[in-house]
């Protein structure tokens, strides 16, 4: 999570041209954020006892 919300890599998805009017960068961040989320709830869901 920390690497996919470096600031290089943030810079890379950094464009003027927004998708479905919303800018790129904020597509980018919130898509790592729900993945690490759904990521975490699997893994928890996995080995909780």
């Amino acid at each position: 999570m920390i690497l996919a919300l470096n600031i290089p890599l943030i810079l890379l998805f950094d464009s003027s041209e927004p998708l479905c009017g919303l800018p790129i960068t904020y597509i980018y961040i919130f898509s790592a954020w729900l993945f690490s989320i759904a990521i975490t709830y699997l893994i928890v869901k996995r080995y909780y006892e």
